[in-house]
């Protein structure tokens, strides 16, 4: 299983990566995709108006990584770990990537941020996009 970030699924809804375009929807194709809270919410919110409904209707076959009590505790661990270090990471981003972990999926991006996270968590799967 594989959960695009935000960042992979601009390119593809704009299909503008060819190569990534194909992959995903291979992927997609195979239902090996799925998907979490922030992954939609930044979607649906940077989204035109118009577009809102169809977008949301358009993850709603996708299976969901819920961030449970334990999840939750994990991003805050994350981001207290990364700010010992002297590094901020916006929030939405460790949310996505303890999704992907605590789901087994791996992680399909193209934000560097995401460079300084699998240290953190052991065994997260991250295929940077370029």
């Amino acid at each position: 299983m594989i959960l695009p970030d935000t960042s992979v699924w601009v390119a593809y809804l704009r299909a503008g990566a060819e190569t990534l375009t194909l992959e995903l929807s291979d992927a997609l194709d195979r239902r090996e995709v799925l998907t979490c809270g922030p992954v939609v919410a930044e979607l649906v919110a940077g989204a035109r108006q118009q577009d809102r409904a169809e977008l949301i209707a358009s993850f709603a076959g996708l299976p969901w990584a819920d961030l449970d009590r334990a999840a939750w505790q994990s991003v805050g661990l994350l981001a207290a770990e990364l700010r010992d270090q002297g590094l901020t990471l916006p929030l939405t981003d460790l949310e996505i990537a303890v999704a992907a972990h605590t789901s087994g999926a791996g992680l399909w991006t193209s934000d560097k941020d995401f460079h300084r996270v699998p240290a953190l968590l052991d065994g997260l799967d991250v295929r940077f996009i370029t």
